[in-house]
């Protein structure tokens, strides 16, 4: 094989690993990227032009924790076990997202038995679909801002937990349990870590922590 196959391969396989890395910290690249990167060359199989999906899995996962891990300073136990129930939220909510994918034929059959209109019931269907990925993304950044002591997050999970309460009242008010039973289930236990959640972060208990000046981390 010539050497410019081998360069070119190489090259490939560095991009994929940088595009994975970007997950990471900012700062934790500046300090530590190159090296990673190095080891992350230095192991790979020979003629290898990607990284592999349980390598990229795992590479993400370390990147989620450490961008959700709680900032400098001791977290009270209110907040510690509120932050890590937004992070069990958003697995919820994701469980929630694939039960949609899952379910949607039969959400269809069952509508259209009942005379509701199908094309009206896909573009419902493909609303909720974005609506969910969107609260995974949701959970996940109020985990990492309350976890810095950003006094705001706490208002804005607040708010985003009454929003989801009127959603999901509206919802068991309709027809969405006969359709999605499973999927129904797995809302209300959402909407139960995320009542936990809120009086966790509200108690008298967390209100000096979120009163400290944070030490914002340039990530």
């Amino acid at each position: 094989m010539s050497g410019a196959v081998q360069s070119e391969r190489r090259e490939r396989l560095e991009r994929s690993y940088r595009l994975v890395l970007a997950w990471y910290p900012k700062s934790f690249r500046h300090e530590n990227g190159e090296e990673i990167l190095g080891v992350l060359l230095a192991s790979a199989e020979e003629g290898q032009t990607r990284i592999g999906v349980a390598e990229s899995a795992a590479l993400i996962r370390g990147a989620l924790r450490m961008r959700l891990r709680p900032g400098p300073g001791r977290l009270p136990w209110t907040v510690f076990v509120a932050v890590r129930l937004m992070c069990a939220g958003a697995v919820v909510q994701f469980t929630t997202l694939v039960t949609l994918l899952a379910t949607s034929a039969s959400i269809r059959m069952a509508a259209a038995r009942g005379g509701t209109p199908t094309h009206s019931l896909t573009f419902t269907l493909v609303g909720e679909g974005i609506l969910l990925g969107l609260a995974v993304a949701m959970w996940l950044w109020l985990a990492w801002a309350n976890g810095r002591r950003r006094d705001p997050a706490r208002f804005v999970s607040l708010a985003v937990f009454l929003l989801y309460t009127m959603g999901l009242v509206r919802d068991l008010s309709g027809h969405a349990l006969a359709y999605a039973p499973v999927e129904m289930s797995v809302a209300i236990v959402a909407w139960a870590i995320g009542l936990v959640t809120i009086v966790l972060l509200f108690i008298p208990r967390s209100w000096p922590y979120y009163r400290q000046v944070p030490e914002l981390a340039r990530q």
